[in-house]
């Protein structure tokens, strides 16, 4: 690929530019904004004005040798808007997710290494004008780039104009299309008026019209010193709009003496920040562009290699399905620098490595594990990636965003990319200590522990769920029948709009306020609202319910049950949630529910292997604990360094009463709250949950922040932050992007809120069970004891019966002293038969 001009080879200022650069910043971004369709990160960041801005400015700067000034208008206001209270009134308001997108421009326009100019006052325009006519008195040649026609009066010989689709305007352009000269643009202007600035010009004065009276008459002045040789019409509507063709022309005029102290030789183009510009188009995933502006390492020609490659090569694999226990491999290869390698697809060929570097190695050691073969897997690009921002979720797109390559099914181009994608960012670690930490302590190791678990799997009563799975069917056929006696009829209950019409139509319940699809919603928590309506309601949510553990757990479980091991086996994610947390699929156990009676029942098909026994631990309001820690609140400390009930002591400050003296449904109105206020929870849902009144309810989230006043002021303080810089953190320092947090629509910005201040609390409780992971796995081993799940706050391992205690002695240790908090960290532990009695 061409390299671009834009970033000589050697640093420093040339004596003289070769010409000067005047880019009209902010006109060229809000035009971008929507000339582009629109464009977002993945984490929903809308980014099109700053593509479209980079497109155009690229296209633009193609030659060396330039000084380079990019203008903004600066915050305040100007001259024309002191002259003229409606100036630029006439324009719709700057959409809501433009703002950001102009300050990652100027960030942009500053890694660059460009220079960016703002003078507070003046507008745009005419810093420009100024600089223009200076560079032009110092002999240089000037391009603006611009798609304001305003900027044409500035043309001259050696001043041209080029729009942002790469056309130059010149003095003989402007007279060929306009039919005017140069010098006659300003009075041109002024009597066509422009909507865009909301310049009124000359009431029914046209384009034509204005050519052709300047052409007779020279200017605005002669014009109008000869009203009365033109025909009535026409005179009447000079004679009655002078004021606003007057006012037009003084706004229209750029100003070309505003005292700049600019030295066009000082701001020749300079070296760029590499570094920083890489992660800033890295982090709008900007791939093509990172490309285009040669900030990517360009590998050596690749030349083909004997097998078996080098240590330290990555590997590229395909397996013909997404669950590695039940796949088979087909394809392998690898990559080293300047060299490919491609191998038979075969398990066995994994012996060859210490461990398994690639692009979600976990998966590939299951496999390989599956096949007999144990190879722990090693260094990951997509874990390292997954740290910078957690919406690298997957290869493909992750690839994309850093300009590593594409993503084929080829196993050579796979491992190209893992390798690519590795030394790109591996330049950046070095700049960011809390993510090599993150990395090399709890998500590279933490693969390992996984990678174990998956293989392991975990043993199911898969008689015991069937004889489940036929006890529901029977009752799910019974509350079939019973709506279909209390609507009158039967209908499909699978059936959405089937469902609507007999709630709103036939039964009239509710409102039946339509969603945005123009429907009226048959979702859950709408029908919790009208449970209290009709009994149908009561009936559809428990039908629903059954249904979904039936189909969701009972009835797919037993099926997945593997064939070689005997046993369940689930899928690990550690590049999904965007709080760190791990998640699990194919099938997903995070989602048994466990404070029903059925959840449990379900729980008791997971069992232990013969001599053997499951142990649980799981950590006791660990998000509660973590906010006492971070938010410093010498109050909620107490509590928990007392060992006193948490719920049963805000109570007691909430109602002032002493604890001995609280209520059950005061203590269930202080639990709610105390774990609502983890999530953001308003008044109005509070309301909802406790059944009280709103007022009230605001109330008690008052007194809740009257009685640990630290808890408000960190809330206030994270939300703060995340404004700033456009993130919140864990304690850990993983991060978690949210750009909406200055929304300016209240309920994208509130939910925004609430995931910021969420995210350190459960980013930190999912980093510290991980951790505790890390450490508890090579200390079960000797005893032939091992990790099979891990569910939100919980580790679920097998032991032999003899060596159980013991093992939930390490693995409460473990957990409870992963970190050291101002608060004591409490495990509860369990040892039984299957899942449900060892809690």
């Amino acid at each position: 690929m061409q390299q671009l001009g834009l970033f000589p080879e050697e640093s420093g200022a040339l004596p003289r530019p070769d010409r000067v650069w005047l880019i009209d910043g902010h006109h060229l971004a809000y035009r971008s904004y929507f000339a582009f369709e629109k464009l977002s990160t993945s984490r929903g960041e809308p980014t099109q004005a700053v593509f479209g801005f980079l497109r155009t400015l690229l296209k633009l700067l193609r030659e060396d040798g330039d000084c380079v000034i990019v203008v903004f208008d600066a915050p305040a206001k100007t001259f024309r808007h002191d002259s003229y209270a409606e100036y630029k009134a006439g324009r719709a308001p700057t959409p809501d997710d433009f703002k950001p997108q102009l300050e990652h421009i100027k960030r942009i326009v500053d890694l660059m290494g460009l220079q960016r100019l703002e003078v507070a006052g003046v507008e745009a325009d005419d810093v420009i004008g100024s600089l223009a006519r200076k560079a032009e008195r110092e002999g240089y040649p000037v391009r603006i780039a611009t798609a304001d026609r305003d900027s044409f009066q500035l043309l001259s010989e050696q001043v041209q104009v080029v729009l942002p689709d790469g056309r130059v305007i010149t003095p003989e352009v402007v007279k060929e299309k306009y039919g005017v000269e140069v010098s006659q643009w300003v009075d041109y202007r002024a009597l066509v008026g422009d909507s865009s600035d909301n310049l009124p010009g000359a009431k029914g004065i046209g384009e034509k019209t204005a050519a052709k009276l300047l052409q007779e008459w020279g200017s605005l002045e002669g014009l109008y010193a000869h009203l009365e040789k033109l025909s009535p019409k026409l005179r009447s509507s000079l004679e009655s709009s002078r004021d606003n063709v007057q006012l037009s022309h003084a706004l229209s005029r750029i100003q070309t003496e505003v005292p700049l102290e600019v030295d066009f030789r000082a701001c020749h183009r300079r070296d760029p920040d590499r570094m920083g510009l890489r992660e800033e188009l890295e982090r709008l995933e900007f791939g093509s562009i990172l490309r285009e502006m040669n900030l990517l390492a360009v590998p050596a020609p690749t030349l083909e290699g004997d097998w078996p490659p080098p240590e330290g090569a990555f590997l590229g694999y395909t397996l013909d399905r997404a669950q590695p226990m039940w796949a088979n491999l087909t394809g392998l290869g690898a990559a080293s620098p300047g060299r490919v390698y491609r191998a038979p697809a075969d398990a066995k060929e994994l012996r060859r490595f210490p461990e398994l570097r690639c692009l979600a190695a976990k998966d590939l050691s299951v496999y390989a594990q599956c096949a007999g073969v144990w190879v722990p897997p090693g260094d990951d690009p997509l874990l390292l990636a997954y740290l910078y921002d957690p919406s690298n979720s997957d290869p493909a797109s992750t690839a994309r965003r850093y300009g590593a390559g594409d993503w084929t099914d080829d196993p050579v181009a796979r491992a190209q990319v893992a390798q690519t994608l590795w030394d790109t960012l591996q330049t950046r670690i070095g700049h960011n200590p809390q993510i090599a930490w993150l990395y090399h302590e709890i998500e590279k190791p933490l693969s390992r522990v996984l990678a174990q678990m998956e293989a392991t799997g975990v043993r199911l009563d898969a008689a015991y769920l069937g004889q489940i799975s036929e006890e529901l069917g029977r009752e799910i056929t019974y509350l079939e029948a019973q709506i279909h006696r209390l609507a009158g009829h039967p209908f499909n209950l699978g059936s959405r709009d089937q469902l609507e019409t007999v709630l709103y139509d036939e039964l009239k319940l509710g409102s039946g306020k339509k969603t945005t699809t123009g429907k009226r919603s048959t979702a859950a928590s709408v029908l919790e609202d009208l449970r209290s309506d009709h009994e149908i309601v009561d009936k559809i949510l428990q039908y629903r319910e059954l249904t979904k553990l039936k189909n969701t757990y009972l009835d797919p479980l037993p099926k997945l049950v593997h064939p070689r091991t005997g046993r369940l086996h689930t899928r690990f994610n550690q590049t999904v949630a965007a709080t760190g947390r791990l998640s699990s699929s194919d099938p997903n156990l995070q989602n048994i529910p466990v404070r029903t009676e059925l959840g449990r029942r379900i729980r008791k098909g997971f069992i232990a292997a013969p001599g053997m026994q499951l142990v649980t631990a799981d950590y006791s309001q660990i998000e509660l604990r973590i906010l006492a820690h971070m938010s410093g609140d010498e109050n909620l400390k107490r509590v928990f360094q007392q060992r006193a009930d948490i719920h049963t002591q805000t109570a007691a400050w909430m109602f002032g009463v002493k604890p001995e003296a609280v209520q059950p449904d005061q203590r269930r109105a202080a639990k709610t709250i105390n774990f609502g206020v983890l999530y953001g929870m308003s008044a109005h849902r509070l309301s909802n949950e406790l059944g009280i009144p709103y007022a009230e309810a605001t109330e008690f989230i008052e007194r809740y922040f009257a009685g640990y006043p630290k808890v408000k002021a960190w809330i206030e303080q994270t939300l703060a932050g995340g404004r700033e810089k456009g993130y919140v953190e864990t304690l850990f320092g993983r991060k978690r992007f949210v750009p909406d947090l200055n929304s300016r629509i209240k309920n994208v910005r509130e939910a925004a809120e609430r995931m910021a201040f969420n995210m350190p609390l459960q980013g930190t409780a999912a980093d510290l069970i991980k951790l505790a992971m890390v450490k508890v796995q090579p200390r079960l081993e000797p005893l032939g004891a091992h990790l099979v799940l891990q569910v939100h706050d919980e580790l679920v391992a097998e032991a032999p019966e003899a060596k159980a205690e013991e093992v939930a002695r390490i693995i409460q240790e473990a957990m409870q002293g992963a970190w050291s908090f101002e608060v004591p960290i409490e495990v509860g532990i369990g040892i039984g038969p299957n899942w449900l009695e060892a809690k």
